[in-house]
């Protein structure tokens, strides 16, 4: 939201404007409250938006969908950013006097703050530390130097934004998304945009590399990102060269667009970006470490070995990620596996069969000792073998810790799986005391 803070009151650069004729276009709009109230840096006219009765639907190649625009439009209406406050003010005295007329119809006109889908927020003249044209690749760390890649995102238009202001970094990106209608065989294609978001507290640590002809930063994050998106078919007229605040065009949450479901079940994001985003780089990682996000330091002679994971591009059969079935691992391992794999501490690529044969190597008792415990970590490990391994001989070594206390009649252990938009999470075991009426 163009906004800053004054000494009392909010300050607003920004108005939403409807009442427009369809024949209108971002440029008319624009020339026209230049020529009528103040410079205006840009104009979004909104004319599309999520049709009625659909939702994206990821798994539509679009690239075989007639693109249609034959569905029920919205009316349009625009985000007008002025130069100066006292523009979006003028144009709310106008518009309310009833002096703003385009066309046949008088001009409807609010400010930013009234806009309903953003009244708590309020955004200061502080703008976020951003990235252009970067390249984002989601993936796992199979160990402390390989990086397994589960989807890549558009090779341009990628931008990556650490905002002071509401304590956010995001992802931000354009693409051709389908929309299915329910109860209809047709499809829609529309632009859309998509904003991958996370909080600093999330990033378990962040390394930086080095290459040829870029800076990169990996990103090892303790929950998957929330997902958005909102369309983006509009008409958008700017005058200034330089980055704007968003509009108040509100964003929607939405499911994994991968169809890998990468966004679900990767935990690390490696993001390079140009020389030339250096002081914007340098800038962000500065900002996180004073919250206190550990940002490592760039090591001479460091590499990151980065290739495809074994089955790259191939589509998930289930609807969330899990592990189904091994022979010779129970429900109760199974479950534990799929907690701690959900949790990011070990992932599906460091489960290799000499890991399985740990387990059926102990009994279940310590196995769900041990993996209830490597659930409680922290932090990814890079070697699950090794972790396992000496959980167990820990365990072997302190037989106390594998002594059950006295069971009681009236408690109940309790497994408990919640589900995401974009992830199903396993959560460990815990005992309740049963109620009984």
């Amino acid at each position: 939201m163009g906004s800053e803070i004054g000494d009392n009151n909010l300050v607003v650069t920004q108005i939403s404007v409807g009442g427009l004729e369809n024949y209108v276009t971002a440029k008319m709009l624009l020339d026209y409250f230049e020529d009528n109230i103040g410079l205006v840096w840009r104009c979004r006219l909104k004319t599309s938006s999520t049709p009625p009765e659909s939702n994206p639907n990821y798994e539509i190649d679009v690239e075989s969908v007639q693109r249609k625009t034959d569905y029920v439009k919205i009316e349009p209406h625009a985000f007008v950013h002025f130069a100066v406050a006292h523009s979006a003010k003028a144009a709310l005295d106008a518009a309310g006097r009833g002096e703003l007329i385009l066309g046949r119809k008088p001009l409807k006109v609010s400010l930013g703050p009234q806009n309903p889908h953003r009244m708590n927020e309020r955004r200061r003249t502080t703008t976020p530390y951003k990235l252009s044209d970067v390249l984002i690749e989601t993936g796992v760390m199979r160990s402390r130097d390989e990086f397994l890649v589960g989807w890549r995102g558009p090779r341009t238009g990628v931008d990556f934004l650490v905002d002071p202001f509401n304590g956010t970094c995001k992802l931000h990106f354009t693409k051709d998304t389908a929309f299915s209608f329910k109860g209809e065989a047709r499809s829609a294609v529309i632009k859309c945009n998509f904003k991958i978001e996370f909080l600093p507290r999330e990033i378990n640590e962040i390394n930086q590399y080095r290459d040829f002809s870029s800076l990169i930063v990996l990103l090892q994050l303790a929950s998957s990102p929330l997902v958005y998106y909102r369309t983006a078919d509009d008409d958008i007229e700017e005058s200034v060269p330089f980055d704007l605040l968003d509009d108040d065009d509100p964003w929607i949450r939405t499911t994994d667009f991968t169809p890998t479901g990468a966004i679900g079940r990767c935990n690390t994001y490696r993001i390079s970006a140009r020389p030339r985003n250096g002081p914007s780089l340098f800038k962000a990682l500065e900002y996180l470490r004073k919250l206190r996000v550990p940002v490592l330091d760039e090591s001479p002679g460091q590499t990151l070995r980065v290739q495809d994971e074994p089955d790259f591009g191939m589509p998930m059969s289930d609807p969330f990620f899990c592990l189904q079935y091994k022979e010779g691992i129970n429900f109760k391992i199974m479950f534990l596996l799929n907690a701690v794999m959900h949790k990011g501490i070990i992932n599906q690529h460091q489960m290799s069969e000499k890991f399985f044969d740990l387990l059926r190597s102990q009994p279940e008792e310590l196995n769900i000792v041990a993996l209830k415990h490597i659930c409680s970590y922290k932090r990814p490990v890079c070697d699950a073998i090794k972790a396992l391994d000496s959980v167990q001989k820990w365990l072997l070594n302190n037989p106390k810790l594998l002594e059950r206390p006295r069971e009681m009649d009236d408690v109940v252990e309790v497994r408990r799986l919640i589900i995401t938009p974009s992830k199903a999470y396993c959560l460990p075991p815990e005992v309740e005391l049963s109620i009984e009426f």
